[in-house]
């Protein structure tokens, strides 16, 4: 998959892009990092996956970042209410 298409996917799915984030070497060789949250990323390499292999991928990556954004929802809401 070229890189165009992985970040037109990856972007409608609601990963965030940036880049400023990815190496312009690595955006020629189709290789594709998109940022999560609190640190996460997530590399998508059209030239090894095939097209199945990337939507398992960007699968894999939504859960991800779904599961570290509800955990920051409930440090941030247990922060507010804690008696620290």
């Amino acid at each position: 998959m070229k890189t165009e298409k992985i970040i037109d996917l990856g972007s409608k799915l609601g990963l965030p892009f940036s880049r400023e984030s990815n190496f312009p070497f690595q955006l020629d060789e189709n290789f594709v990092v998109f940022d999560g949250c609190n640190g996460q990323r997530f590399a998508i390499n059209g030239n090894k996956l095939s097209d199945a292999e990337v939507y398992r991928e960007f699968g894999k990556a939504l859960i991800l970042y779904g599961k570290r954004l509800k955990c920051l929802e409930i440090n941030n809401a247990l922060s507010i209410t804690g008696d620290h």
